[in-house]
């Protein structure tokens, strides 16, 4: 049985928020996304398609929170790749914040639907709506391969924080029992701050939150 190619994925931290931005592409294609440009990511990451003979695809924003869309503007220019998020993060992308921060606004082009699909090279990205940390967060799952770029809904060791405007614990719940259920223990978790992990690592509390329908603290 043929195998599927092989993928390449690099991450780095920018800004005071230490968000992750990713780089991915499927390690045979010029294809690439880029997803979560923070503060100061545009010219590294260009740096980084350009050094493996990349071009950008789609930037993408997991959520609409300003550490992982602050360098949307400049990087969508750089690059003339569209911009894509959940339309119920959208309005997020006029960048006001109430940190004092001045950020180019930016406006998507392309909609993150629950269903849908993202097609990078011979990877492809399943868009699944996990709300809770914002309304419009997504997650990004690519099944062969065996990765959950999960943006803020799951991290090593705990969830996203609820108490920001547009969070709700509900929807958290639902969002955190969706992927102990639905996501193979196996696969590995790139999230939108902090280390990688996994679904395994973390499914013991992942199941006490499913099971008790309310947010616990994460351990052991």
């Amino acid at each position: 049985m043929t195998q599927p190619a092989t993928h390449r994925i690099e991450v780095a931290a920018f800004g005071p928020w230490e968000a992750n931005a990713y780089l991915v592409w499927d390690g045979r294609s010029a294809d690439a996304l880029v997803l979560d440009p923070g503060m100061g990511a545009a010219g590294p990451l260009m740096g980084r398609v350009a050094a493996n003979g990349l071009r950008l695809h789609v930037v993408a924003n997991s959520h609409g929170h300003i550490d992982h869309i602050f360098d949307n503007g400049p990087l969508v220019r750089a690059s003339q790749a569209p911009l894509a998020i959940h339309p119920d993060d959208a309005y997020r992308l006029e960048g006001r914040n109430s940190y004092g921060f001045e950020i180019e606004p930016s406006v998507a082009t392309q909609d993150l639907w629950e269903g849908e699909q993202l097609f990078i090279g011979d990877l492809v990205l399943d868009i699944l709506h996990t709300p809770g940390h914002t309304e419009g967060s997504v997650c990004l799952y690519e099944e062969r391969r065996g990765l959950l770029l999960s943006g803020d809904v799951l991290f090593d060791g705990t969830f996203g924080r609820t108490d920001l405007p547009g969070g709700n614990d509900e929807q958290m719940v639902a969002s955190l029992a969706r992927l102990a259920r639905d996501i193979p223990a196996a696969v590995r978790v790139l999230p939108g701050h902090g280390p990688e992990t996994t679904i395994e690592r973390e499914l013991p509390w992942l199941r006490r939150v499913a099971e008790s329908g309310r947010l616990i603290v994460p351990g052991p």
